[in-house]
């Protein structure tokens, strides 16, 4: 398929702002020579992700000596029967892209019943920047998050959030479907008559770097958000052939640049 024109993509979990929790810190700590925010969270047990979200203004590779740090409250919280980040970040008014900062190593869309997360409790919510760092933290083996925040740069970087979300919705469409692939990774690196269904894929943009944007759109996709229900292709009218196949399909909704399509 053509670069933004006709392509595949879906998957479930979410993004949500903290909901009116107070902010608290364990407490506040002043930096001395030689000290890192790596040095720092590793003395307290933390993960780097959850001080450097903690801290939004501070230059984690220039920590001025005397300059003060902030180390977040977590809470040991056990994984129950239908639990997700999302659910139990919910539950204390903790968005999700803290919940992955406070749990690098968690799966987020595969927790183990018994296992032990952590929540940073009144956490602030942290930028847009903080959100695409963490979310690009997370191990591309086996994650469909990093597989659907890539595609949808890749595919619709320049497109309005509702375009990139649908874009996602697709993916999640066809998974469903069968035959393209049980995964993201699958449906993304289809191969169907020799030819990569991304042209992305085929000339390498796909690893290309995500913007916050597209990853609040994969976490709003991975939610269950569905914007173009019961479309399995999307295309630019103005990118596409003529001929094809794709302006024979029933259209589903226009989103910015794109047609999706059944």
């Amino acid at each position: 398929m053509q670069f933004r024109s006709w392509c595949v993509a879906g998957c479930a979990m979410a993004l949500t702002v903290a909901l009116g929790v107070s902010n608290a810190f364990a407490e506040t700590i002043t930096v001395e020579p030689g000290q890192s925010l790596w040095t720092i969270a590793h003395s307290h047990g933390l993960p780097v992700q959850l001080v450097e979200s903690a801290n939004p203004n501070v230059n984690p590779l220039n920590l001025p000596i005397g300059s003060s740090i902030r180390i977040p409250e977590v809470e040991d919280v056990t994984v129950k029967p239908g639990d997700t980040l999302f659910l139990i970040g919910k539950r204390f008014g903790v968005s999700t892209s803290e919940m992955l900062a406070a749990n690098p190593a968690a799966n987020p869309l595969n927790l183990q019943i018994g296992s032990t997360v952590r929540v940073p409790v009144g956490l602030s919510q942290p930028s847009h920047a903080a959100q695409a760092h963490v979310a690009a933290s997370i191990p591309a083996t086996g994650s469909d998050l990093y597989w659907l925040e890539h595609v949808i740069h890749a595919e619709a970087g320049g497109e309005p959030l509702q375009a990139q979300i649908a874009v996602g919705d697709v993916i999640m469409h066809r998974i469903a479907a069968g035959g393209y692939g049980s995964t993201v990774q699958q449906v993304v690196f289809q191969v169907s008559d020799g030819h990569y269904q991304f042209e992305s894929v085929a000339n390498g943009y796909i690893d290309s770097q995500p913007d916050a944007q597209n990853v609040q759109a994969a976490l709003d996709v991975l939610k269950g958000d569905d914007v173009v229900p019961g479309a399995l292709v999307f295309y630019n009218p103005s990118e596409t052939p003529s001929g094809s196949w794709v302006w024979q399909q029933p259209v589903v909704a226009e989103i910015g640049h794109l047609v999706f399509a059944k």
